[in-house]
């Protein structure tokens, strides 16, 4: 009986060291952010693939601030290391395997040192039209 604890707790710890390992994790609300921001981005490139991306689409709209609210909170925590690795994580899971975790990183980077979204809300999206430009270009990063 006592063997068999030893080997249940010498499993489950290599079992927790595994799966921190894999995601590098630790900031939920970053893997949340991410996540989120990923399934935007890659709702907002279907849209431009079929040619039907447009800033007066209520969904693509949502997505585009989804993106904007994202890399308000990548500015904030643009010196926290476990942040953005967190973030990046979530990316991927929520881009539905179409952000791939090889190009994450560079996706994550690209929205933190997007220009064009710094100060854009719900009540001026649409006078700012560098915005959608700025998404345009982050979607192109995504095709790469």
């Amino acid at each position: 009986m006592k063997k068999i604890g030893i080997i249940m707790m010498f499993v489950a710890m290599l079992g927790a060291t595994s799966c921190s390992s894999l995601t590098s994790a630790t900031d939920a609300t970053a893997v949340a952010a991410g996540a989120t921001c990923g399934k935007a981005l890659v709702s907002l490139n279907n849209s431009k693939k079929a040619g039907t991306l447009s800033i007066t689409n209520p969904t693509d709209l949502s997505n585009m601030l989804v993106v904007i609210n994202a890399y308000n909170g990548l500015k904030a925590n643009k010196e926290n290391a476990s942040y953005k690795r967190s973030f990046t994580t979530g990316m991927v899971t929520g881009g539905s395997g179409v952000i791939t975790t090889a190009m994450a990183t560079n996706l994550t980077n690209s929205l933190l040192n997007a220009t064009g979204l710094d100060g854009v809300n719900t009540s001026n999206i649409a006078q700012k039209a560098q915005t959608v430009g700025t998404i345009l270009q982050l979607l192109n990063a995504l095709n790469q």
